[in-house]
């Protein structure tokens, strides 16, 4: 204690005691006033006045016993305080805490009580939120049928344990909505099974899965398993029973067609056979039995029926005329219940052959198709008349046709791959009409190319047969290799007209006719008097008021002239092999072409868009003279 706190003590002791020694006197002189007025002697006040100091004595010993008392209890109170907050630190795992000696009782024990009820009150939070966070582990773990989080019993939870058990519940929490999520899908399209196949669960497992409600359902590692197990046993023996209706269907299509049941008796029968479920396959298999009653009466009409069936195998799987030979009994007549047995077993061999390489004879078809688009495509592209489509029609074909040529090189290559797995799990050998895999696509390729030069040839060689014709009688017009957009109308132009009778007198001024021809005057009464009303070789278009015509026009006039002046090239090369004796040889031409000149003027003649010389044959009939 300084000396300030020392000095106010004593002050505040000697006021204390002043104040009681006032109080005693007052006291005392009340009492002796009192004595007084009851007129009693000395020897009464002396003992009335020991026995009043006797029990003020009392009183005050008392008092200092009760405080006494009170400076235990403190004494005790700080020492409980003191081993409450070092328990409380050592649960919570904090550092121990100590109070100062230089502090008052009063002092130590306010601030050891205050620390003790920051304490436990931290305690109690511990302890309130590990029961929370205890008690939903319990639950989810209860649900996922897992361990849940580890503490001790009796132990305050640190702060680092709290926060691994949150992050541990956190986690279950998350796993069960997961695993939750998937229940209910699954359990969805369980059901969904179940009545597609109009079937019960057989096992508890599905019973209860199925009837019982969800939040029921213990979400365990083993019942999730089940579960999917459950789901994909259902999902294969869906599987089955499609694939076992579509045989079923199938058997039972083919049994009618061989049977001709008519087409109101399958409706009838077809209405509510909806699905795959129990109930159509026992309807089916009924209607099988009864249709192979009816396939023993009718015996010939069967066999004959699984012929045709068996021919479509044959080609669905690409047999050779080798490999159909081998069943011999497509060719007996003799019709038996055994030749029967032998063309059903015959038939369902092929099925199952077709069925092992399904996904090869699939994509062998889609390459068929795509080796037909393009034939066709090329035919196309071959053809004269093409170029009358309006709207890129043309534009778009050829995008197609490249788009066919990109495609199937990609598919014979993706089919070669599957072929060598098919080959490699079965151990045999895949064979198109009799042969392997590439060389029947050779075969094919090799087939396409020679059709494809055949055809080049048979155009050529028409294409010069057309080249000689017009060498020798004349070029037509009417026959062009090159179709025009729009046909003229033909146009018999009058022969005895001003104009032209003006233009036939004066020969020179005539461009591209006979001026070319020497003599050509001696002629002039022959051309007058021609019988024929011929048509020109080219007849200029009407003009139009729109330009989109006028521009048609131009490129009619600039094609026809370029396939002219083609035409003609072709013929001055191939003049070495027709000499002028050869053109000769012709009883009716050969006067006609010595009278007008050589072949050369002849096929220039030819060359020009106007010229009339070139149906001299024709038009100028030589006078023989006698």
């Amino acid at each position: 204690m300084n000396s300030q706190d020392f000095s106010m003590a004593n002050t505040c002791k000697e006021q204390t005691r002043l104040g009681f020694t006032r109080d005693t006197d007052n006291f005392l002189n009340t009492l002796f006033q009192i004595w007084d007025k009851l007129g009693m002697d000395d020897t009464q006040k002396k003992t009335r006045g020991e026995a009043a100091r006797s029990h003020v004595k009392a009183l005050m010993q008392n008092m200092i016993t009760e405080e006494e008392n009170l400076m235990s209890r403190l004494a005790k109170t700080i020492t409980d305080f003191t081993e409450k907050l070092d328990q409380l630190c050592e649960e919570l795992s904090l550092p121990h805490i100590r109070v100062s000696t230089d502090l008052t009782m009063i002092q130590r024990e306010k601030l050891l009580r205050t620390k003790v009820e920051l304490m436990s009150k931290e305690k109690n939070d511990r302890l309130s939120k590990y029961k929370e966070l205890h008690a939903k582990d319990q639950e989810l773990c209860d649900c996922l049928n897992m361990t849940p989080y580890y503490l001790p019993s009796g132990v305050v939870p640190s702060l680092e344990q709290l926060k691994e058990c949150e992050k541990h519940v956190n986690q279950l929490q998350v796993e069960k909505d997961k695993r939750f999520s998937l229940f209910t899908v699954t359990k969805r399209k369980i059901v969904d099974l179940y009545n597609l196949l109009e079937m019960d669960p057989e096992s508890s497992f599905g019973h209860d899965l199925v009837c019982e409600d969800d939040a029921a359902f213990q979400l365990s590692t083993k019942n999730m398993d089940q579960m999917n197990d459950l789901f994909e046993s259902l999902t294969m023996l869906n599987d089955e029973m499609v694939t076992e209706v579509e045989d079923l269907w199938e058997r039972l299509r083919a049994l009618w067609n061989r049977l001709e049941i008519s087409d109101i008796d399958r409706e009838a029968f077809e209405t509510n056979k909806k699905g795959h479920g129990k109930a159509v396959i026992e309807a089916l298999k009924a209607e099988i039995v009864e249709c192979e009653k009816l396939k023993f009466e009718n015996m010939r009409k069967f066999i004959d029926g699984i012929r045709t069936e068996l021919n479509s195998w044959w080609s669905k799987c690409y047999f050779s005329k080798e490999q159909r030979d081998e069943f011999r009994g497509f060719y007996e007549e003799d019709c038996t219940e055994e030749l029967l047995s032998r063309h059903e077993e015959e038939l369902e061999k092929m099925r199952k052959y077709y069925s092992s390489a399904r996904d090869l004879f699939e994509r062998l078809s889609h390459r068929d198709e795509l080796f037909q688009k393009m034939i066709v495509m090329e035919a196309k592209a071959h053809n004269v008349n093409r170029y009358k489509n309006r709207g890129g029609k043309l534009l778009q074909e050829e995008k197609t046709r490249k788009k066919v040529l990109k495609e199937i090189p990609k598919v014979e290559e993706e089919i070669a791959e599957a072929v060598l797995k098919w080959e490699s799990s079965t151990g045999k050998e895949f064979r198109l009409n009799g042969l392997r895999y590439p060389d029947f696509i050779e075969n094919e390729w090799t087939h396409f190319h020679e059709h494809k030069e055949q055809q080049k040839q048979s155009r050529l060689q028409a294409r010069a047969k057309q080249t000689h014709d017009e060498m020798l009688y004349g070029s037509k017009a009417s026959i062009s290799m090159t179709p025009s957009k729009r046909k003229l109308q033909p146009v018999i132009t009058p022969i005895r007209t001003p104009l032209k009778a003006r233009k036939m007198n004066d020969m020179t001024r005539t461009p591209n006719t006979t001026s070319k021809l020497p003599n050509s005057s001696r002629f002039h009464s022959t051309l007058l008097s021609s019988p024929f009303g011929r048509k020109p070789l080219y007849t200029p278009k009407t003009p139009c008021n729109t330009s989109s015509r006028k521009r048609r026009s131009i490129r009619l006039i600039e094609r026809a002239a370029t396939e002219r002046r083609v035409a003609t090239n072709r013929r001055r090369s191939r003049e070495a092999t027709f000499s002028h004796t050869t053109v000769s040889s012709d009883d009716h031409a050969a006067p006609a072409l010595a009278a007008h000149g050589s072949y050369n003027d002849f096929a220039n003649g030819l060359s020009k868009p106007n010229c009339r010389s070139s149906v001299v044959p024709t038009a100028f009939t030589p006078i023989h003279k006698h």
